[in-house]
């Protein structure tokens, strides 16, 4: 069995301190060309520099690509993959199909990972994305071993699974959402100097603000309204590890580039670790359990004061 890890890197820092815990893989985002806001996204030179910094220490680079690009700048979306390609990225996170396989075809031996963002629904969806080009398919993390025995089942195309777990089953298709483009719409023309583009999420804003993980309220007027979340929030998992690779997976990513830098290198040691102990032959992770309480609190106390950040800036857009 083997089992690699793909870590995110929303800063140069991040990216050496993720490669210096052992990531095998790192993600990065353009500005303006992925899914996050742009503090946790990069400029082309601190790709090339992260790219340089993997590739001395037996690491690889991976760019996210994972909007949707229009027919006004898909030209352009292209062209960045082949320039970080030549600057030596050794592959692409992407959520459009038109994009996958026009990178498959100007870049025969980039690696293509499918981004959650495409929303994938059933085994059958594997096929038709290996069809298309694909080298690695992104699972949704509310899915259990059955799921993923049967995607196996269905095509040789890579597994990639999140560190995460939830208590909330459905469908969640994160990377489809606008939402955040009605709160606010600006274009990044101080970043690209071009009047004809705009940025993520989906490119329309600089970035998600998380409106499905902010509290809402709903109700009819005059009663008390109930309060409730559009998605629950997923933790951090372990125990799943050594089933999971099991059934196939080969890749485990880990997502947070708008994470601090020291949660996200603890985060790359801990799972570094726990990963290396399945692969060699260990079931019961049992003896982690301490830690991984620790680095759950960490995660949710992070996340909380992110999404409040966020929320804080879209209403700030409103007013």
């Amino acid at each position: 069995m083997t089992a690699r890890m793909l870590a995110p890197a929303g800063s140069l820092e991040m990216a050496r301190a993720a490669v210096d815990e052992g990531a095998d893989i790192i993600y990065v985002g353009p500005l303006g060309f992925s899914r996050r806001p742009y503090e946790s996204e990069m400029s082309d030179e601190a790709i090339r520099e992260a790219a340089a910094y993997a590739a001395a220490r037996g690491a690889e680079l991976r760019v996210v690509l994972n909007t949707y690009p229009t027919p006004y700048d898909f030209g352009r979306f292209v062209d960045k993959a082949l320039g970080y390609a030549a600057d030596g990225a050794s592959g692409f996170i992407v959520t459009d199909v038109g994009l996958l396989r026009a990178l498959r075809r100007e870049l025969p031996e980039t690696v293509l990972h499918v981004s959650i963002g495409s929303g994938i629904s059933n085994a059958g969806d594997a096929a038709f994305y290996r069809d298309a080009g694909a080298d690695v398919i992104i699972l949704p993390y509310r899915w259990d071993v059955a799921e993923i025995e049967a995607v196996r089942r269905a095509s040789d195309i890579g597994l990639e699974t999140f560190l995460f777990e939830t208590v909330q089953t459905g469908k969640v298709c994160p990377g489809k959402c606008i939402m955040s483009s009605y709160l606010r719409f600006r274009d990044w023309l101080e970043i690209e100097g071009s009047r004809d583009f705009h940025g993520s999420a989906n490119r329309g804003a600089k970035e998600c603000y998380r409106v499905c993980q902010a509290n809402w309220d709903f109700g009819v007027p005059g009663a008390v309204p109930h309060e409730l979340k559009l998605r629950r929030d997923a933790r951090l998992m372990l125990d799943q590890l050594p089933a999971f690779l099991a059934a196939g997976v080969t890749c485990f990513k880990l997502s947070g580039r708008e994470r601090p830098v020291a949660m996200i290198r603890d985060l790359v040691r801990f799972y570094r670790k726990s990963i290396d102990e399945v692969v060699a032959g260990v079931r019961d992770l049992g003896h982690h359990a301490e830690e991984l309480a620790e680095l759950r609190l960490r995660w949710v106390r992070e996340k909380s004061r992110r999404v409040d950040t966020l929320m804080d800036r879209a209403a700030s857009y409103v007013a």
